[in-house]
Order: C-alpha cells, then sequence, then structure tokens
C-alpha cells in the first residue's frame, strides 16, 4: 500500500518525499585540493595568490587552497618532490639550482622581470665607497638575498669576495641594520621605502632585468592535475584583475599577509608590488630570466648550461590568453 502525505501545495507520495530528502541531503561536491607554499610574508611572491584566495577567487573555479608558509627554498624544494606541496611561491633560484642538478621541476609565469631589491645602508654611509671593508647582511647563503647583494654589489662596482663581508643574518635583517651588527643590506622595494621613511639610505639603481618571482610546480603534477592547474591559472588571473580593480580589499589582504596594520607599509607593499609592471599577462621576459642565469652561472657552472626557455611550462597560461579568458576578465 502507497502512503500519501498533504503538504501545503499539493500531495505527493511519501516515496517521493524520502527521494527529495535524499537528494537535499547529499552535500556539495568536494572542490579539488591545492596546496601552495609561499616564501615569506615580506616579500611580494605570495600577494597575487593570497589576494586571489581570500577574495574567495579560486573557490570560484572550484579549488580549495591551503597556503602554506615554507622559509628556504631548499625546504620548498624538497616539498615539492616529495609531494606535501603542489605549487610553490618564491625566486626562482634554488628551482634553477635544483633543475641544473636534475631535479624536475618548471615554473607556470613570472611574477617579477625586473629587479626589485634596493641596497639599503645605515644613516651614516653617504657613498658607496664608504662600503667597502663593511658588514653586508643577507638571510642565508645560497639564497635570493645572497645572489642580490652579489648582482647589486658588483652593479655598484665592488667585488662581493674582496671589497664586502657578506654576513648570515636570517630574518632579521632590517634589525640587524638598526642595531649596527650591519652596515647593509638588500630587501625588496616596499620594505627599502619603509627603510628610507624611518632614517636609512637607499642608494640609487638603474633598473636592472631580473627573473625575480615565479610558481613553481612539477612536470608529473602538471600533467596529474592538468585540470586543477588550468583552474589555478584561473583563479591566479583573477586575482590580478582584482588586485587592480579593488585596491582598497586588495590593501586589506596584502596588510594581513604581512601581517600589519600600518597604512604607510600596506599602501608602499601595493604602490610597488611588481604586478603594475608585469601588467594582466604575467609571461616570463626571457632577457630578463638570461641575465638571472647569467648571475647564478658565474658561481655554478652548471647553471649556465641552462637554456630559459626550457624552465618554463607556459601553455596554462598561451591557451587561456588565446582563449580570450584573460581579456574577458576585463570587459565586465
Amino acid at each position: 500500500m502507497e502512503y500519501w502525505v498533504r503538504t501545503s501545495v499539493f500531495v505527493v507520495p511519501i516515496g517521493c518525499l524520502l527521494f527529495i530528502f535524499i537528494l537535499t541531503a547529499v552535500p556539495a561536491l568536494a572542490l579539488d585540493k591545492l596546496r601552495i607554499s609561499y616564501a615569506s610574508v615580506t616579500g611580494n611572491t605570495a600577494v597575487i595568490t593570497y589576494v586571489a584566495h581570500r577574495a574567495g577567487l579560486f573557490e570560484k573555479y572550484g579549488l580549495d587552497t591551503e597556503i602554506i608558509l615554507i622559509t628556504g627554498g631548499p625546504a620548498s624544494i624538497s616539498a615539492l618532490l616529495n609531494g606535501d606541496v603542489d605549487l610553490d611561491l618564491r625566486a626562482p633560484i634554488a628551482a634553477i639550482q635544483a633543475i641544473s642538478h636534475g631535479a624536475k621541476l618548471t615554473f607556470l609565469l613570472s611574477q617579477s622581470n625586473t629587479l626589485e631589491y634596493d641596497v639599503v645602508t645605515r644613516p651614516e654611509i653617504r657613498d658607496v665607497k664608504q662600503l667597502k671593508g663593511k658588514k653586508i647582511g643577507i638571510i642565508r647563503f645560497g639564497g635570493i638575498s645572497e645572489l642580490m647583494v652579489r648582482y647589486l654589489f658588483q652593479k655598484l662596482g665592488l667585488d662581493a669576495d674582496k671589497d664586502i663581508a657578506i654576513v648570515q643574518v636570517g630574518q632579521a635583517r632590517f634589525t640587524s641594520l638598526e642595531r649596527g651588527a650591519i652596515e647593509a643590506t638588500v630587501l625588496s622595494s616596499a620594505e627599502s621605502a619603509y627603510a628610507k621613511r624611518v632614517g636609512f639610505r637607499v642608494l640609487d639603481m638603474p633598473a636592472l632585468p631580473f627573473f625575480g618571482s615565479t610558481i613553481v610546480t612539477t612536470p608529473v603534477l602538471a600533467t596529474k592535475k592538468s585540470d586543477a592547474v588550468t583552474r589555478y591559472m584561473k583563479g591566479y588571473l583573477d586575482g590580478v584583475r582584482f588586485f587592480f580593480n579593488d585596491r582598497e580589499r586588495s590593501s586589506q589582504y596584502i596588510g594581513d599577509l604581512l601581517r600589519t596594520k600600518d597604512r604607510d607599509m600596506i599602501e608602499l607593499a601595493y604602490k610597488t608590488n611588481p604586478q603594475h609592471q608585469m601588467g594582466r599577462k604575467p609571461y616570463p621576459d626571457m632577457a630578463a630570466v638570461r641575465a638571472t642565469l647569467d648571475v647564478m652561472g658565474a658561481r655554478d657552472p652548471l647553471v649556465k648550461k641552462l637554456k630559459a626557455e626550457d624552465l618554463f611550462n607556459l601553455s596554462y597560461l598561451t591557451k587561456l590568453d588565446q582563449s580570450g579568458f584573460i581579456d574577458q576578465l576585463y570587459a565586465k
């Protein structure tokens, strides 16, 4: 015997109600998970991804993104190769070194094609010649900060091996500078602008080509999770649009990333972000990539053998660009 239930609108069999209940009780399909590591809270490498994450843009494209802080390039490379993370956001130095020694890694785009670092000195240093024989602070040997010291001081006419003393001070470069433990360091543009505001000197430097920041993954993951990577790229590119079009909320998210409420520092971080130079389409400048390989190759012969174009898998970016996806984001 079939039982019927009267609802406020119409009469339906009780079996249909059970079927409807079952359908409505089924949870929404789970979003694909991507674990994304980043280098530090002070740099530019994580800004667009973090802004897109906070704005819900990855969810919009069916992704559940987890943002994980991993300090140190070697640790991040190990996490990628072990499958502990899917993507990594940072300067490409450690990845290039690993690739030159046989590691299977690839870059998806460029987040910076010009050098975004400055030489910052104590206030009593008025001329680059005064840095001869002085202590210059870096985060760690073999990392981006050491490479920047060597590159920038070479451009200033000083030999990093003979004319200065490079000192490893960890993340506390600014504190070491304040205390006089070092006479100079290299800082990102936002950090150096803040340092200048509080009384330190920033040496004038010409605009220099440099491959300063990227998104790293493994070819295996790019193949295995190709659809998820495509959707990540959609969310990232939508994040670029959001960064340009919603300055107020982007600045709020940048402040959260930097863990500061200092409005001046947040404003500097937004204004000096290299995305303003990169524009809507984050293609690498191969001349900048080759300049970076040349600097690294001076100390690592294996890096000299690498070709700039071979470091990238630009298929995701190119397909989205050619499909009109990027242009359509700005047509809304």
